[in-house]
């Protein structure tokens, strides 16, 4: 089957639908490639091929020092439930995490978070700094699927069928202060306001497209995603 892409946000919508896509190729796949920090690969193919629990998983991934853990665990759990029902199905998925280490993780965030409230503050874009932390093109190998936030020109490509979060968009091709802005902005405009990932990209969707985000909205509260997705986009168009 080749090499492909799934190029979605991290959110836990987007996990969903990614999770049904891997679903759907299980036979043609030999295995799936996660952005998660490489060092997660042997707890998380523990709990994929069914040697630990959930809650398991989630104490290792504390224990390691995942920064937000607690949000990395919320979005990436439809998946990794997926895979783990995938597996216990007879499809014996191989499962990679080509991530940075835990380490360079954490630097990264430290430095992300200094940025961040260095724009905020005095409105300057260094973007030097900020390419530093922009991340290249994703992996791709024969017979599996790659999970990323954008897509490989050697790999087909299958996409989310809704617009990426700034959160998510940045890219060494797009940098500019005008895409930084724009990150830094829904970093504090509407992430930092909500309870998780997904109602800050609700909120912010209906500022740009209340028709999406409207049947977003109704997905999210059909599959149960969270309770209140209706109301979000509502108070957000007020």
């Amino acid at each position: 089957m080749g090499a492909y892409v799934l190029v979605a946000p991290r959110l836990r919508l987007a996990r969903l639908w990614a999770a049904e896509e891997i679903a759907l190729a299980a036979d043609e796949l030999r295995g799936v490639l996660l952005p998660y920090p490489r060092d997660l690969g042997a707890p998380v193919r523990r709990y994929v091929r069914g040697a630990s629990s959930w809650e398991d998983l989630v104490a290792e991934v504390r224990r390691l020092g995942l920064p937000y853990a607690d949000v990395w665990s919320w979005t990436e759990e439809p998946l990794l439930r997926r895979l783990r029902s995938l597996w216990a199905g007879g499809f014996r998925l191989a499962v990679e995490c080509y991530g940075s280490s835990l380490a360079d993780e954490a630097r990264a965030t430290e430095e992300l978070l200094r940025l961040l409230l260095r724009t905020r503050v005095t409105g300057k874009i260094d973007l030097a700094a900020w390419a530093r932390l922009v991340g290249g093109r994703p992996p791709v190998r024969e017979g599996y699927a790659t999970l990323s936030l954008r897509a490989a020109g050697e790999a087909k490509v299958v996409e989310w069928g809704y617009p990426m979060p700034p959160s998510d968009s940045l890219a060494p091709e797009n940098l500019s202060e005008e895409s930084v802005k724009r990150y830094v902005d829904y970093i504090f405009d509407y992430l930092m306001k909500a309870r998780n990932p997904d109602e800050a990209y609700l909120m912010w969707l209906s500022r740009h497209n209340a028709e999406l985000a409207a049947e977003l909205a109704e997905l999210a509260k059909t599959l149960g995603v969270l309770g209140g997705h209706r109301a979000v986009v509502d108070e957000a168009q007020r």
